[in-house]
């Protein structure tokens, strides 16, 4: 394993979930246990817009990055480690549960950490 395929697989969760908030914006609320609205539906398909950016710039960053991949990988950590405390928050406060929260919770945290440490292995 090493940075450049952390970043595809870091990339992809966010596609995974931005493409599954805009087309199953219901679906996705719903295995949150949140009541839905229009309004929660539009917030819900902007975000999953803003996270289809955020997976996109993730997987290409090895192809762009250069000689500073490593400078992205730890930012990348620090990302993820952001979206692990905002979603721990919300299961804590009992705003989120079910398998999204769950299982994002832990796929972030797994790539925050490798984010780090083969970031660190790169210098």
């Amino acid at each position: 394993m090493n940075l450049k395929l952390i970043c595809r697989i870091g990339g992809l969760i966010p596609l995974i979930n931005g493409l599954v908030l805009v087309f199953f914006t219901s679906m996705f609320m719903d295995m949150l246990s949140w009541e839905i609205t229009d309004a929660l539906l539009t917030l819900g398909e902007v975000f999953g817009v803003s996270l289809i950016v955020v997976g996109i710039i993730t997987y290409r960053s090895p192809d762009i990055a250069g000689d500073s991949l490593s400078a992205f990988g730890q930012l990348f950590g620090v990302t993820n480690c952001l979206f692990v405390l905002i979603i721990g928050y919300h299961i804590i406060s009992g705003q989120a549960s079910g398998a999204p929260a769950y299982g994002n919770i832990v796929f972030t945290a797994v790539l925050a950490i490798l984010f780090f440490v083969y970031s660190k292995n790169t210098d």
